[in-house]
């Protein structure tokens, strides 16, 4: 089994609640979503007994991905999507792994609060992530529910693991007491879904808010797969300085 979890943290103000989240979850890969600064993230990562692997974006902004032991890192690289001025630009963090016998594509980031902005920076994730032939696991925050145009968009082509095999009621904003399901892992077809589910011990109701969702993946000797091991170069865009965020579009 493979556990994949997606989760916004809210630059993880409480990062002592966000180790013992992830540590308690036990992924194998976290995409995690408003990650903090790299010195609080460095010690969330710590506190849950993982690794950073990429972080990508602007404080507030940012996305990152973790992984744990058992995990390997094959190489990781982050993309600015596109934003009209005075919009400040969302980010994708990227990392192809080996894990549980799968080597997987995997990114990790949040959409804005515009419709439109939306509609044109899946068509670049899609971009992205087409770039390269592994099955591909995407964690995102699209700030619009699965009735929304990018969601169902991303799920006639990937799974919508929550809709595909998700327990309970699966809502994840706002906490401590969510009512629409805008977090979501989206995963490859070729991929098999075990369960899915949204946690909601605490701390999760403190810790962030957002709650996490939770995916564990059946590896190949489960579903007889064979995973193909090519990839395709990538060109990530180069580091910038953290600056804050242009408040015309808080986090969500």
């Amino acid at each position: 089994m493979i556990r994949i979890v997606t989760y916004n943290v809210n630059g993880a103000l409480d990062t002592g609640a966000v180790a013992t989240v992830l540590a308690t979850l036990q992924p194998d890969i976290v995409c995690l979503l408003e990650a903090p600064s790299r010195f609080p993230l460095r010690r969330v990562a710590k506190g849950a007994g993982l690794t950073v692997v990429e972080r990508a974006g602007r404080r507030r902004l940012s996305t990152a991905i973790l992984v744990g032991e058992e995990t390997r890192v094959l190489s990781h690289d982050h993309f600015e999507l596109s934003a009209p001025p005075g919009v400040p630009a969302r980010h994708l963090a990227h990392a192809i792994v080996g894990v549980g016998g799968h080597r997987l594509s995997v990114a990790a980031t949040q959409f804005g609060m515009r419709p439109e902005l939306r509609e044109e920076n899946v068509v670049e994730v899609e971009r992205i992530l087409d770039a390269v032939d592994l099955p591909t696991v995407l964690g995102v925050d699209l700030n619009e529910s699965p009735g929304g145009a990018v969601a169902g968009r991303l799920a006639a082509r990937l799974q919508d693991a929550f809709a595909v095999a998700g327990t309970g009621r699966g809502e994840t904003y706002p906490t401590p007491d969510p009512s629409t399901r805008q977090d979501f892992c989206f995963v490859d077809p070729s991929l098999a879904i075990e369960q899915t589910h949204v946690p909601t011990e605490p701390p999760v109701d403190v810790a962030s808010h957002h709650r996490p969702v939770v995916v564990d993946l059946a590896g190949p000797e489960a579903t007889g797969d064979r995973i193909p091991t090519e990839v395709t170069e990538l060109e990530p865009v180069p580091d910038e300085p953290e600056a804050d965020p242009d408040a015309a579009e808080p986090a969500a």
